[in-house]
């Protein structure tokens, strides 16, 4: 079996053709944005089902898909010691084996009269395939590349194409919405079959021009899964080693630390996105339509912002240019609770044109903050490599997928508990002072408790261009047959920093993969 070189990974360059095809899975993401924006609306508009109940069935089918994550991560992971592995790729067949779910149990949503238990099962089958995709989104940044700038590059283009998607979404929504009305719920089933039957044509693109990391030393778990004494393991143990590999994760403390920095950013942008519908039309008193064309707009500027943000990223570092983004963005959703108390008095045309203001502003603050978590965690498995020796992309991306489901599910179901709890009206055209007050406070100050809670984690982060040489170059040393009793101090430093274990326990010397497994004591060898 080859050695790969992670010194040498750090200069290779991705081929054009490897770079579009990740951009696929960024234009794919149509559908789910369609998804996003109309499914509450959808359930409470035209399935005739109330806002609590709505809230519960698209929470829970995400809490339960969420369990499901970590088996898509184990098993992507695991699939080269299938022969069928080894030919298409690990990664490659795990999104192919998401297209088919994720197109059928979208489109199901959109259909109304149907029983609730089938919107529930629906939306759970739905999540649960999205975990999958989930799941290769997260970890082919890190799976294609070692070499930072292109990494970057990577993480540019995915915000990009989910920007370009969110464009697309916006001027195609519109012009549905002129010819086929805002009021009938065929022009929501048909928008989900062309945001559907898009996203399964790029995707197949995307299957058959991705990049993998090669099967090698670092990617078989043969060794790292097996009992003493090499002997296979059997299926009765694969489940707890599942949920061992997912819980063991967590010790790794950069990965902690990234967790805080990267919940606070998308739990912020998820209070934001999931109501900012009933916002528009029920605070700011807009449109269907204004709604689309608005977040048309300022993913426009978004895409314009991402390349500023590569370049700031590469002057001042990940988290600074993170801090940058969210003090910006708390500065906006402040201007935005002014324009809710004013609206009135300005009129509807010069609403819309402040909002398409702050809109372009806020999405400055949004930029950078994804831009700067995406570049930190496409270096986690990094710092996995160094403690167990193995490649576990998949591991930490179908964490974040997980971690996901399960906040923005206790997000809606308190978002629509405080609805419900303040008088909303399903189906109406307009709501309660009450309602129209908890929107306005839900849709500001929490998204800015969580920026702040991001500001805080970014000070905790200590990887940066210094500590990812040193990490790769240790790497190399121990892939080659280096001695970890002749590591130098500040590599030793480096590696205890940010795995948060002793240096000795490093490299495969403990039972991060296998709890079973039998760990050396002592000096290090």
């Amino acid at each position: 079996m080859a050695k790969t070189s992670s010194v040498a990974e750090l200069t290779e360059k991705l081929p054009f053709s490897a770079k579009m095809g990740y951009g696929t899975i960024g234009l794919s993401t149509m559908a789910n944005v369609m998804f996003a924006t109309w499914q509450m609306y959808f359930y409470t508009t035209f399935a005739g089902i109330d806002v609590a109940t709505a809230g519960v069935i698209a929470s829970i089918g995400q809490i339960i898909a969420a369990f499901i994550a970590p088996v898509w991560g184990y098993v992507s992971d695991r699939l080269y010691r299938t022969a069928l592995g080894r030919k298409v790729g690990r990664r490659r067949m795990t999104l192919a084996i998401t297209i088919p779910g994720q197109f059928i149990f979208l489109v199901a949503q959109f259909i109304p009269g149907l029983p609730v238990f089938v919107y529930a099962i629906s939306n759970f089958l739905y999540w649960a395939f999205q975990g999958g995709f989930s799941t290769i989104q997260y970890v082919l940044p890190s799976e294609m590349s070692s070499n930072s700038d292109q990494r970057a590059q990577l993480v540019g283009i995915n915000q990009i194409t989910v920007a370009v998607a969110n464009i697309l979404v916006s001027i195609t929504s519109t012009a549905l919405f002129t010819v086929w009305g805002q009021d009938a719920w065929t022009t929501f089933f048909y928008m989900s079959l062309i945001y559907g039957v898009f996203s399964v044509i790029v995707l197949i693109f995307g299957v058959f021009t991705i990049k993998e990391h090669p099967y090698d030393e670092t990617t078989d778990f043969s060794d790292a899964d097996a009992n003493e004494g090499g002997e296979k393991v059997p299926l009765l143990k694969r489940i707890p080693l599942l949920v061992w590999n997912y819980v063991s994760a967590f010790s790794v403390k950069e990965f902690r630390n990234y967790l805080g920095l990267y919940l606070s950013q998308n739990m912020f942008r998820s209070v934001r996105g999931s109501i900012l519908t009933y916002f528009l039309i029920f605070v700011l008193g807009l449109q269907a339509s204004d709604v689309a064309v608005s977040q048309g707009f300022s993913f426009a500027f978004g895409i314009v912002l991402v390349g500023f943000f590569m370049w700031l990223n590469s002057k001042i570092g990940g988290t600074k240019a993170y801090r940058v983004g969210i003090i910006e963005a708390i500065v906006v959703f402040l201007l935005m609770f002014g324009l809710a108390k004013i609206h009135d008095q300005l009129g509807a045309t010069t609403t819309i044109a402040a909002w398409i203001f702050l809109s372009l502003a806020l999405n400055f603050g949004i930029t950078g903050v994804v831009n700067a978590c995406d570049f930190a965690y496409s270096f986690i498995p990094d710092v996995d490599e160094i403690l167990t020796g193995k490649r576990r992309e998949g591991q930490y991306a179908s964490i974040n997928s997980t971690i996901d489901n399960i906040f923005k599910s206790i997000e809606a179901i308190a978002i629509t508990s405080v609805l419900a709890a303040t008088g909303f009206v399903e189906g109406a055209s307009s709501q309660p002072q009450p309602v129209v007050e908890a929107l306005t406070n839900l849709f500001v100050f929490v998204p800015i408790a969580f920026c702040l809670l991001g500001l805080f984690f970014s000070f905790r982060i200590k990887l940066n261009d210094r500590t990812r040489v040193i990490l790769a170059a240790e790497i190399d040393r121990l892939r080659n047959g280096g001695s970890k009793a002749d590591v130098d101090p500040e590599t030793k430093k480096v590696v205890e920093e940010l795995t948060g274990w002793d240096y000795e326990k490093c490299w495969g010397n403990n039972r991060v993969i296998n709890f079973s497994k039998k760990v050396e004591t002592g000096t290090a060898k």
